[in-house]
C-alpha cells in the first residue's frame, strides 16, 4: 500500500512540476518576438490565468452559471465564419499591447501566424463578408481597416499586427507596420526587463512602463487594481491635499496637477492641446491651463429642473415655415465642477473674452446650463443657482474618484450606461505620492452586486440578460 502511494505521490509531483514548468515557459516564450523594440508602455492581458479564475468560480458556483447560461434565449444564427481555421491563435497564453511615443493614442498587439494558406482564406472570406477592400502595400505586406472602429490590420506570411487608434493616420502607423512585419524589430531576449517583469507578474492585467508597474486582478465581487508610478523627479505631486468633500455624492473626483512645478503645467498642455473641444469653443490650451493652479473637481448629488428650449416648426397664415420656440422643463444631474485659480489672470475673464462664457453662464457644455461663479479659491461651474453646502477635509491623496452606481442611476440619464451601472456597486480609486521619492502608490477597487461570484460573469451574464429581454420585449410588440 505504501509503495502506491508513494508511486501516486510522485506521478502528482512530476504533473505539477510540469504543470507549473510549462506555465512558466509559456509566460516567457508567448512574450517573445510581439513587442516592438521601442515600445514605452506595455499592457499583458492574462488570458490564461483569467480563464483558470472563471472556471475554478463555475466549479465553487456551477449552479449560478447554470442559470445563467439557460436563463435568456439565444440567437440561433450561425456564424459562416465561426468553424474555420483562421491560420492565427487569437486566444493565446497571454496577450500584449504596447505604445509607441512617436505614435500617439494608439495600441498596437502582434500575432504569429501559423498556417499562412488558412489565414490568407479566413482574412478574404471575412473581408468580403463585411465589404472591406485589402490593400498590398508596395512594401510587402497587406492591410486593411475596420471601418470606424478604427482597427487596422497589417501582415505578411508570418506575422499579423494590429492597431487599435482614435485616428491617428495610416501613414504613422504604417512606421510600425514596417518595424514589424519587414524589419522584425521585436524583443526577442528573454533576459530584456520588460520581458521579466512581464513573465513575473501574476496579475490578469498588468501594466509596465520603465520600472512603473499596476496590476488589475478580477475577483469574487471585485475588481482589484493596485501598483505603483515612477515618475521622472521626486515630489511630482503634493502629499497633502485640501478639498471639499459633499457629503453622500453619487460621484466625487479630484485631482491636483500641482502646477507648482511647471513641468506639470508643460506636460498637460501638451497632453489637451489636440483636443478639438478647445479649438471649437475658440480656447488657446496654454492661455487656458496657465490661468489654473492644477486643481480640479467634480461632484454629483440629486438632481434639479433646468429650462430647455424646444424647436418646432409651423405654417403661417401665408403658408412659410417658420421656427417657434417654447420652453420646456426637464430633470439635470446637480453638477458642480470647481477649477483651482492662481492670482495672476482671471481665468473668468479670459473665458468671457472667448465667448465660453456668456451671461455667467458656460457656453462650451451645450446639454446641461452650467452658471459660472469666480472666487477666491478658484472657478465654479453649477447646474443650480443653490449654494452648494461641503465640507473641507484633508487628504495624503492626490487623486481620489469616488462613485456610488445606484446613486449614478438615480441622479443621470445616460443611453447605455444605467445598464451596467445596475450591475455595480462602487468604484473607488486613489493615488498617493510617496514623500521624498518618485514613487506613485496606485489602489482602487470596483464591487459588483454579488459578493460570491467573480466580477467577469456578473458584468457579461447581466448585459447579455439586459439584451435578450431588450429583444424579446420588442419582438412581442
Amino acid at each position: 500500500m505504501k509503495k502506491y502511494l508513494k508511486i501516486s505521490l510522485s506521478i502528482l509531483l512530476l504533473l505539477l512540476i510540469g504543470y507549473f514548468g510549462y506555465k512558466h515557459f509559456k509566460k516567457t516564450t508567448i512574450l517573445l518576438d510581439v513587442i516592438h523594440e521601442d515600445a514605452e508602455s506595455v499592457i499583458k492581458i492574462g488570458v490564461h490565468d483569467i480563464t483558470k479564475t472563471l472556471i475554478l468560480d463555475a466549479l465553487w458556483s456551477p449552479s449560478y452559471y447554470w442559470k445563467k447560461t439557460g436563463s435568456y434565449k439565444k440567437d440561433k444564427k450561425k456564424d459562416s465564419l465561426k468553424g474555420d481555421d483562421k491560420g492565427v491563435d487569437l486566444k493565446p497564453f497571454s496577450i500584449v499591447f504596447y505604445t509607441i511615443k512617436a505614435v500617439e493614442n494608439t495600441l498596437f498587439t502582434t500575432f504569429k501566424i501559423d498556417d499562412t494558406e488558412a489565414f490568407e482564406n479566413y482574412i478574404n472570406k471575412y473581408s468580403k463578408k463585411k465589404s472591406i477592400t485589402i490593400l498590398a502595400d508596395s512594401k510587402g505586406y497587406k492591410h486593411l481597416s475596420l471601418g470606424k472602429s478604427k482597427l487596422i490590420l497589417a501582415w505578411n506570411t508570418e506575422k499579423l499586427a494590429v492597431a487599435l487608434t482614435s485616428g491617428t493616420s495610416i501613414e504613422k502607423l504604417k512606421t510600425v507596420f514596417e518595424d514589424v512585419l519587414l524589419h522584425n524589430k521585436l524583443i526577442s531576449d528573454k533576459n530584456n526587463d520588460i520581458i521579466k517583469k512581464l513573465s513575473a507578474a501574476s496579475d490578469h492585467i498588468t501594466f509596465a512602463r520603465k520600472e512603473s508597474l499596476i496590476g488589475l486582478n478580477f475577483k469574487d465581487g471585485q475588481a482589484i487594481i493596485d501598483g505603483t508610478i515612477h515618475t521622472e523627479i521626486p515630489n511630482t505631486f503634493k502629499t497633502n491635499i485640501t478639498h471639499n468633500r459633499l457629503p453622500e455624492a453619487s460621484l466625487q473626483m479630484y485631482f491636483d496637477a500641482n502646477f507648482d512645478k511647471q513641468e506639470n503645467n508643460n506636460i498637460l498642455s501638451r497632453r489637451l492641446k489636440d483636443l478639438s473641444f478647445f479649438t471649437k469653443n475658440n480656447l488657446e490650451v496654454k492661455e487656458l491651463v496657465d490661468r489654473t493652479n492644477g486643481f480640479l473637481s467634480i461632484t454629483i448629488r440629486g438632481t434639479t429642473k433646468q429650462a430647455d428650449t424646444i424647436v418646432s416648426y409651423e405654417y403661417d397664415d401665408n403658408f412659410e415655415k417658420v421656427a417657434v420656440k417654447t420652453l420646456e422643463e426637464k430633470k439635470v444631474p446637480k453638477v458642480s465642477m470647481h477649477i483651482g485659480t492662481n492670482d495672476n489672470e482671471s481665468l473668468e475673464e479670459y473665458l468671457t473674452t472667448q465667448g465660453a462664457i456668456k451671461n455667467n453662464i458656460l457656453t462650451s457644455i451645450p446639454y446641461y446650463t452650467f452658471y459660472a461663479e469666480e472666487n477666491s479659491n478658484g472657478i465654479l461651474f453649477n447646474t443650480t443657482k443653490e449654494t452648494t453646502v461641503t465640507e473641507e477635509k484633508n487628504s495624503s491623496s492626490f487623486f481620489r474618484l469616488e462613485t456610488s452606481f445606484d446613486g449614478l442611476q438615480d441622479d443621470m440619464s445616460i443611453p447605455g450606461a444605467n445598464d451596467i451601472f445596475s450591475l455595480l456597486n462602487t468604484l473607488e480609486i486613489e493615488a498617493n505620492q510617496v514623500e521624498g521619492t518618485n514613487q506613485i502608490e496606485i489602489q482602487g477597487k470596483l464591487s459588483a452586486k454579488q459578493e460570491d461570484i467573480n466580477i467577469i460573469p456578473q458584468i457579461f451574464f447581466g448585459l447579455q440578460q439586459k439584451k435578450a429581454d431588450i429583444f424579446w420585449d420588442k419582438e412581442d410588440l
